[in-house]
């Protein structure tokens, strides 16, 4: 599975890059996510990824959506995120593509994201799968309606992303030993300077032998 999405990324990355309306609204919902601090640098990247992403065929909404959005949190985690703003614009597109999206409702979908009052939506805490389930079994009453849905369930997806610095440091090989070896020089500095200060404070520590 994972070769197979390789291979569909270098196709997309292949094309030509033609800026849509999918993509502006990709980056929107990112921009009222926590991942967006983490993200942002890469924004062109989920715009382009997000657009070529249009042109996939899909035979399994949910296998595919589900394989991008662990593609996704791997790459998070282990801190690739180049790599991961690639898997969430993709994952983004997808969803829209499942409710038969297409360029000409774009710009509708758009103005009404821009409209949203972003604090109303609601965020779930289910499991992706579940969340993923409900999108693609969800049917919206209007185009209104639809954007609020992938607004939530969007969101709820990008928040269970591990954007946490101290947890991608823990898993990124390099970084996470030169945490480990800062940690270390720390406790030795620090049990330096603590004997030091004993010892000028107490005339010197004194270690009786046993007799």
């Amino acid at each position: 599975m994972r070769a197979l999405v390789l291979m569909t990324l270098m196709t997309l990355v292949a094309s030509a890059f033609m800026p849509s309306y999918v993509g502006e609204v990709a980056c929107l919902v990112l921009r009222h996510s926590k991942v967006h601090d983490v993200l942002a640098p890469y924004e062109r990247i989920i715009k382009l990824s997000a657009t070529q992403a249009l042109e996939l065929d899909v035979a399994d909404y949910h296998l595919t959506l589900l394989a991008y959005y662990r593609l996704a949190y791997d790459s998070m985690l282990h801190n690739r995120l180049e790599d991961c703003a690639r898997y969430v614009g993709i994952m983004l597109t997808l969803m829209l593509k499942a409710k038969g999206y297409s360029e000409e409702l774009g710009s509708q979908l758009l103005s009404i994201l821009e409209r949203l009052d972003w604090g109303s939506v609601r965020l779930y805490s289910d499991e992706p799968e579940k969340l993923i389930d409900y999108w693609l079994t969800y049917k919206p009453r209007s185009l209104e309606d639809l954007a609020y849905a992938y607004a939530s369930i969007a969101l709820s997806l990008l928040e269970q992303l591990p954007s946490d610095a101290f947890i991608r440091v823990l898993h990124t090989p390099k970084l996470r030993e030169l945490y480990i070896a800062s940690l270390i020089m720390i406790v030795i500095t620090s049990a330096y300077f603590v004997v030091k200060r004993v010892r000028a404070e107490g005339g010197g520590v004194r270690y009786e032998g046993y007799r």
